[in-house]
């Protein structure tokens, strides 16, 4: 049985992950992905570099200025 759904990019992830582990049972026809990250990196000659530091050291010290991944309601 083939079946086509439409789910919320909020969840995409959890979803895919659920269908992952039932792999024995199910098959996915077509996965495409809901976010790719576009990662750069930034050596110490880079002009962001001492913003970047100064950034994490703001946050190392005042970490109740931030959101942790586990305090989020993912409803």
């Amino acid at each position: 049985m083939q079946l086509t759904i439409d789910v919320k990019d909020s969840v995409v992830d959890k979803v895919l992950y659920l269908l992952e582990n039932l792999k024995s049972d199910v098959h996915i026809l077509n996965k495409t992905p809901s976010h790719s990250l576009d990662i750069e990196t930034i050596s110490e000659s880079d002009a962001d570099y001492k913003d970047l530091l100064e950034s994490r050291k703001e946050r190392e010290n005042h970490p109740e200025n931030y959101v942790a991944l586990d305090d989020i309601k993912w409803d």
